[in-house]
Formats: structure tokens, C-alpha cells, sequence
């Protein structure tokens, strides 16, 4: 079991795992989309959004607990999602859903420092790896 903290609009996200031994950082992105088709009519762009939701649920599956950034309403269909296709489970462990527009990497873990108190590793200087 680990924590997470994700940032996410409606084409990627950032994934960061906070575990006792660092913080692990990964990426996804959303595929099989033309980045600039976003007609909510599209049925392809609601397939790839899906696919991305599940993508990133299946990187999260061991998240304890999860704090959730971004810009828009994607935050919001991910969790959606997440109540709709996972059994509830992975969005109870959803501490936080907060705004958040195209920050840096140090700002996310910033706002995760709020929400994570408790971590031994925000006590010490953060290693990405």
C-alpha cells in the first residue's frame, strides 16, 4: 500500500507515490485521441477518456490514500469514474480533490505536504527517482 498524489487535466497525468523508502514519479498519458478534438459529443474521445481513467486506476489500485490536483472538471470524471467502475473502493481513499493549474513538480508536492502531515519523508529533503 502506498499514498499518492495525482495531478490531471484531461490528457495526462503526473503520479506521484509516496513511499517510506522516496518518492516515486511516473507519467500518463491518454491515447488514441487528436489532442485537439474535445467535442464532449465525440464517441471516440469518451472511449479514450475512459481508457485513460482505467489506465490510471490500474497505477493507483494500491493507493491507501489518494489526493487528486488539477485544472478543469477532469479530477472530478476521475473520480466519477472511479465510484462508477471500481466498486467505491479506490475513490474512498480519496483525501482531497483540489484546483490546481499546471503547477511544478515541487508545488505538488507542496500541496501533498498539507494532506500528508504525517509523512517521515517531507521531514527530509525529497528524492525523486
Amino acid at each position: 500500500m502506498a499514498d499518492y498524489v495525482i495531478w490531471l487535466d484531461s490528457e495526462k497525468a503526473q503520479i506521484f507515490s509516496l513511499k517510506p523508502s522516496g518518492i516515486e514519479k511516473s507519467h500518463l498519458e491518454k491515447k488514441g485521441m487528436d489532442h485537439h478534438t474535445h467535442n464532449k459529443r465525440d464517441n471516440h474521445s469518451d472511449t479514450a477518456s475512459e481508457h485513460f481513467f482505467r489506465d490510471l486506476a490500474i497505477k493507483l489500485k494500491n493507493a491507501e490514500k489518494l489526493l487528486i490536483l488539477g485544472p478543469g472538471l477532469a479530477k472530478n470524471h476521475f473520480k466519477s469514474h472511479l465510484e462508477k467502475h471500481h466498486n467505491g473502493d479506490l475513490a474512498k481513499s480519496i483525501i482531497g480533490i483540489e484546483n490546481s493549474d499546471h503547477p511544478t513538480e515541487n508545488q505538488i508536492l507542496a500541496a501533498a505536504r498539507k494532506f500528508y502531515r504525517t509523512y517521515d519523508l517531507f521531514n527530509e529533503p525529497i528524492k525523486l527517482s
